[in-house]
Parts: C-alpha cells; sequence; structure tokens
C-alpha cells in the first residue's frame, strides 16, 4: 500500500515503504524512519556557442561564498561563470595549448582561496587560474602529449584541493592512478595500478576531498567507488555492476555535501534511452540512502547526467552532458540531510 502526497507549489511523492523513481521528485526510505526527498528547483542551459549555452557541458564547482558557479564547456574549450540565480557573468577559455586556452577542459575545481583549477585532458596538464579567469600557472606535460613518468600524465579527468590549498590530487585515469602534488606542481607521491582489487583502478575518471580530508575516488570500468586517506591508504569501497539500489551501470562523477554525504551519478546508458539516468546518494560509509531521475528532457529526467555539485544548503546542481543543461534539486526534509552515521 502506497501513500502519496501532493505539495501545490510543486509534485512531491511520498512513498512509504519503497524506493524509486517518479519523474520531477523522488524519494527513498532508509531503515525505519528516515526519509530523504528531492524536488527540481530549477534549470538552465541549452545547447550552442553563445553566453550560457553548451557544446558539451560538464564540471561545475562553487566558490567559497557561493556567489560563483564556474562551470566547464568540455567541447567550447572554455569555463563559464554563472551566479545562483543562473545570470551569465562572464567566461575565458579556447581551443589551443597556450596558458589559458584548453583542449578538452574536463573539470573544474575552486579552492578556498578561491583559486580555479581546471584540468585541461587533451593537454595533459592542470591549469590555475584566478578567480576572474586570469592565468596563473601550470604542471603537467609540457609537450601535450600523454606520459607515464611519476608528475606526468595520461589523460587526467580531475584534481581536487584540500581545504589547506598545500596540496592537490589528480586522478591520471589512462595510468590508472592518483598522484599528489604540493599546489605549487611539486610531485609527491602516487599509488594504484590496474587492476580490479582494493587500491586498483580500471580508469578512476573522478577524485573529490571530505571535509577529513579522505579522498573518494571513483573506478569506472569496475564500477565502484574507493576512499582513501591523504595519503593514499586504502579504507573502504562500495558498488557492483547492476541497476539495483547502491550499483552503478557506469559510476560517473561525484560529489559530497557538508555531511560527508556521497553524490554518485549513473548515467546507465542514458544518452541512448536504454538505461534509467539517475542520481545515487550514500552516507560517508557507502551505506545507500536514496536515488533520483529517470530518462528524458522534462524537469528532473535526464539523458546523461555527467558531474554534479552540493551547495551548502544541500542543493544538488546536476550538468547533463546530452541535454546540456543545469538542474537544480532541493531536499524537502532538510533535517533528512544528516549523515546517518551521526547518530550511530
Amino acid at each position: 500500500m502506497f501513500f502519496i502526497a501532493i505539495l501545490v507549489t510543486s509534485l512531491v511523492f511520498i512513498i512509504v515503504g519503497s524506493s524509486t523513481s517518479l519523474g520531477s521528485t523522488q524519494n527513498a526510505t532508509v531503515g525505519d524512519d528516515i526519509q530523504q526527498i528531492y524536488t527540481f528547483v530549477k534549470k538552465w542551459g541549452s545547447k550552442g556557442t553563445g553566453d550560457g549555452q553548451f557544446q558539451r557541458i560538464h564540471d561545475l564547482d562553487f566558490d567559497p561564498l557561493e556567489k560563483r558557479l564556474y562551470v566547464s564547456d568540455r567541447d567550447g574549450n572554455r569555463i563559464q561563470v554563472f551566479d545562483k540565480n543562473r545570470t551569465f557573468l562572464f567566461k575565458w577559455g579556447s581551443k589551443g595549448t597556450a596558458n589559458g586556452q584548453f583542449t578538452i577542459p574536463y573539470s573544474v575545481d575552486v579552492d578556498s582561496q578561491d583559486n580555479v583549477w581546471v584540468t585541461d585532458r587533451g593537454n595533459h596538464r592542470i591549469q590555475k587560474f584566478d578567480k576572474d579567469g586570469n592565468f596563473l600557472f601550470k604542471f603537467g606535460n609540457p609537450d601535450a602529449h600523454p606520459r607515464s613518468a611519476s608528475g606526468k600524465f595520461d589523460n587526467p579527468r580531475q584534481a581536487a584541493v584540500d581545504k589547506d590549498v598545500k596540496y592537490i590530487y589528480v586522478a591520471d585515469s589512462k595510468n590508472n592512478r592518483i598522484q599528489k602534488f604540493y599546489t605549487n606542481g611539486t610531485f609527491v607521491k602516487k599509488w594504484g595500478s590496474f587492476g580490479t582489487g582494493d587500491g586498483q583502478f580500471d580508469l578512476p575518471v573522478s577524485i573529490i576531498i571530505d571535509s577529513k580530508g579522505n579522498l573518494i575516488v571513483n573506478d569506472r570500468g569496475n564500477n565502484h567507488v574507493q576512499k582513501f586517506d591523504s595519503d593514499g591508504k586504502f579504507l573502504l569501497r562500495f558498488g557492483s555492476t547492476g541497476t539495483g539500489d547502491g550499483e552503478f551501470s557506469e559510476v560517473e562523477h561525484m560529489a559530497t555535501d557538508k555531511f560527508d554525504n556521497i553524490y554518485v551519478n549513473d548515467p546507465q546508458s542514458g544518452d541512448t534511452g536504454s538505461g534509467n539516468p539517475r542520481v545515487q546518494k550514500f552516507d560517508t560509509n557507502g551505506r545507500f540512502i536514496t536515488k533520483w531521475g529517470s530518462f528524458g528532457t522534462g524537469d528532473g529526467q535526464f539523458k546523461d547526467p555527467e558531474h554534479l555539485t552540493v551547495d551548502s544548503e544541500g542543493n544538488v546542481y546536476v550538468t547533463d552532458k546530452a541535454n546540456n543543461n543545469i538542474q537544480v534539486f532541493k531536499p524537502v526534509n532538510n533535517t533528512s540531510t544528516k549523515n546517518i552515521n551521526d547518530n550511530d
């Protein structure tokens, strides 16, 4: 037996005893008394080359005060900046190998000092900019060719800077490893190799840092998520191949909130219409909490969810590279966003 409640402002489905996906608003039950409900708030973006349009939208991140949202337009080879009201502010970048140019700007990370770090995948390097897009410096491969030596890259896909802006960690995807650097670009250490075991990878494409300084890495080829401490010590992993709760068809990019819950995009071949693209939410130990999303172009639907970020209020911003837009989802019951382990 299901109970359905409809709010006046937007459709909100509350389903007791079931975890499902229902268009623009979804819910799941965790344990006996915790419910997670997310409702669609707004969206913007479309296919194109104009301001506020994208050729292939990718990563996004807020500045520390959440006044600016930096968005990478992967195939447009530029970074666009918006405020929280969707207003376009400015942009920078073009295709090339010079300073401030990009060949597939795959991801963007804004550190606690307002520096903007762009993972320039096709040029196999990391570029650092100030908050206004002025180039500061770069490190990685000087000749834009893939390398396997320590401190060099083969298709780096994401970088994450710690809260003290002392270290930067890079998902060096095709070398199947994580590399750690000082934020001046000096190499510190690396870990990982090709494989299926703990601490091994088959194409790590996303890396994020939680409030405790632990590193969370998605392992796309193995369809699971691994967690390490800041020195690379393996802590745990979760996920497997499948379509059930806590399973992934193709584990994609991730984000954390202030409670260290982990959000993971699972496209599930959504761009072909053969799957059920969705966002899944887990606690800090990888226990499934909730999910939302379905295939389509409507509000709350995805064709290929790519990256996501979470603001201080728990709102989730999701990029959809096939629909070339950003969608925002709000937690209806804010008290339930606290990590369930906090009461254990």
